[in-house]
């Protein structure tokens, strides 16, 4: 069942959903645009959808939130249907709830052969509400998640009032992020698995990526939003799907991987640089979605790449060169503040981010919870874990240190 809205069912945004585009952005390759507010929890977003046929074949990647997306892409689906097409095969470019709500359209497509296939890596973010539950356990070896969310500890409650307090914190948590998502089928259990031993190799001049052949479209395990995540690329039309890897809430959870988000930049940069991408978007770029984010954060795109639907051309380059440049700009804010301070809490780090002058780093902090899921506390733990710098436990704080 698709998602029904919000923490309150029946509560999302008709209006704006129903302007939805339906573009066909390269010969039979249809993307069916995503939905942005600037409210997470009343409002979630929808990624773009994209449907691409291959002969027979037709491969559906991402579904969308909403019910409303549903008949915008079994119209699709059903033409192709009738036009010959007799395969219908499902991926995700993740397995985050904004591009999974409408997965059982495929058992409504009249298909005689479909499949469901998902990364190994990808499983577990598909059992959305413990992924989410999940990691709030995981992050409190990072820093207190609540703390960000209104609940604070002082250091003066007991030992035992304070874990009272965080168990209290956690099923409160744990009960809104039961009620957001509880519509939610996913079909995880449908799902054959893509093993991580079955990857091939495929190389384009002197860049290397790895994946899985769907056709003649090649599913490159990026791994950058998370574990599993894929970004899609037709080799016929030179068209990049990049999915979340492109993305300027990046990074979203615990088990993203910034290091990746940074280095694959720089390697679809040098794929579009080589002449293999000439057509580029990604899970939410276009016009209204952007438009949309540069609403919120009250200011100017920091880029005009940014506000468009898709990217042409030699501007391609460009576009993979504005993310590289935006998340190592991010990552290097963290340790500079961290070397500047020598010891630092990750919200003392945070409050340092809020007052960089930075453009980046100013963008980043206008585009928080609950407006949009971009989360400065899952960034800096982020980039703190991945460069294993050292902490230590005094009372309720978590002290990283400079190396």
């Amino acid at each position: 069942m698709a998602f029904q809205g919000g923490l309150t069912p029946g509560r999302y945004p008709t209006k704006e959903i129903n302007q939805t585009k339906v573009m066909e952005i390269a010969p039979d390759i249809w993307m069916i645009e995503g939905y942005v507010s600037d409210n997470f929890f009343f409002k979630p977003p929808s990624s773009n959808c994209f449907i691409l046929r291959d002969r027979d074949m037709v491969l559906l990647v991402d579904t969308g939130t909403y019910p409303h997306y549903r008949e915008k892409l079994l119209t699709i689906l059903e033409k192709y249907r009738r036009d010959g097409a007799k395969r219908l095969v499902l991926m995700l470019t993740q397995g985050h709830f904004d591009h999974v709500c409408n997965n059982d359209i495929i058992l409504e497509a009249g298909y005689s052969d479909v499949r469901f296939l998902v990364p190994e890596d990808e499983v577990s973010t598909l059992d959305i509400y413990n992924h989410w539950t999940g990691e709030y356990r995981e992050v409190m070896e990072y820093y207190n998640p609540y703390r960000e969310m209104g609940f604070t500890f002082p250091a003066a409650i007991p030992n035992i009032a304070s874990r009272i307090s965080l168990a209290l914190a956690q099923r409160m948590v744990d009960g809104q992020i039961a009620k957001l998502f509880r519509w939610v089928k996913t079909m995880a259990d449908d799902a054959e698995i893509l093993y991580n031993d079955s990857r091939i190799t495929r190389r384009y001049g002197d860049v290397e990526f790895n994946g899985w052949e769907i056709g003649r479209f090649f599913a490159v395990h990026d791994a950058t939003h998370s574990p599993g995540h894929l970004s899609f690329y037709d080799p016929e039309h030179k068209l990049f799907i990049t999915g979340d890897a492109t993305l300027e809430i990046n990074p979203p959870f615990f088990n993203s991987n910034f290091n990746n988000c940074i280095s694959m930049m720089g390697k679809f940069k040098r794929f579009a640089e080589l002449g293999y991408v000439k057509l580029a978007t990604d899970s939410h770029r276009s016009v209204t979605n952007a438009t949309r984010l540069i609403s919120v954060t009250k200011g100017e795109p920091l880029h005009k790449l940014q506000v468009i639907d898709t990217v042409e051309g030699e501007d391609c380059i460009e576009f993979y060169s504005f993310f590289e440049t935006y998340y190592r700009a991010l990552k290097d804010e963290v340790l500079s503040i961290l070397k500047r301070r020598r010891e630092a809490t990750v919200h003392q780090i945070i409050q340092d981010l809020k007052a960089s002058e930075n453009p980046y780093v100013q963008f980043k902090v206008f585009i928080r919870m609950p407006k949009l899921p971009s989360r400065l506390e899952i960034l800096v733990a982020n980039v703190l874990k991945e460069q294993n710098i050292a902490r230590r436990k005094e009372g309720n704080r978590i002290i990283f240190s400079h190396q």
